[in-house]
């Protein structure tokens, strides 16, 4: 009785090494479509709304108990611009390796204090629940890009989560790596989700400290980003 075999394809080493770096190529140039997309349709719409309110103000259109909101509204267009165009530069800037990263040894308990400090003081105190404990590790990271990640997704989680929902901030250790929770509501505006920019740039930014961002629905309906760094060798 014979019996037919496959024989065992041997993948070489180096065509390997090719399809995971094209991979990797493919999964970079569909990030940075989503990113030029939603930079042109965010910059259009502002550019628009800019055009509306500057019409009403040089024409005289306005109302005197109008102009100030018209006037606010400019004011808020350009920033928000302002802010769009300088995430998109920086994150070209870290494409690019032009970032300088300072790896260090980072004690996490007095790093998530010092980034919590002024939420607790403010409005949203109450909101803002903080779930970690005093004996925190020490983590392998850049503290200027650790502290921008995890103020950006507090800050977005408390604006734009319901005014009654919390906001948690967790950070536990498992084997040799540490993670960063933040669990709100939502991220981005309701029905607004045009945050390319913003969920790339915070990619990148635990990217290149050698860590890892995850997202996670939970059964409650909040979202949970993890932010996942190295232990120190």
């Amino acid at each position: 009785m014979t019996q037919s075999c496959s024989p065992t394809q041997n993948i070489d080493p180096v065509v390997e090494k090719l399809q995971t770096e094209n991979h990797e190529l493919r999964r970079y140039l569909e990030a940075q479509k989503k990113v030029i997309s939603s930079l042109e349709r965010r910059a259009g719409r502002s550019l628009e709304s800019l055009g509306v309110h500057v019409k009403q103000l040089t024409t005289g259109a306005a109302q005197p108990d109008s102009w100030q909101t018209h006037v606010s509204s400019v004011q808020q267009e350009v920033n928000g611009l302002r802010d769009l165009l300088s995430d998109a530069m920086l994150l070209q800037k870290l494409e690019a390796g032009k970032v300088e990263v300072l790896l260090e040894s980072l004690p996490l308990h007095p790093l998530l204090v010092s980034v919590t400090r002024h939420l607790l003081k403010g409005d949203d105190a109450a909101r803002l629940i903080c779930e970690f404990a005093d004996q925190l590790p020490t983590v392998l990271a850049d503290q200027e890009l650790l502290e921008a990640v995890v103020t950006d997704l507090l800050a977005r989680g408390l604006r734009y989560s319901d005014g009654d929902i919390p906001v948690i901030l967790g950070a536990r250790q498992e084997g040799n790596v540490a993670h960063l929770s933040v669990t709100a509501q939502r991220f981005a505006p309701i029905g607004n989700r045009d945050f390319a920019t913003e969920i790339v740039l915070c990619c990148r930014r635990i990217e290149v400290q050698n860590g890892t961002v995850t997202c996670q629905q939970c059964v409650t309906g909040l979202q949970t980003v993890i932010l996942t760094l190295p232990l120190p060798a």
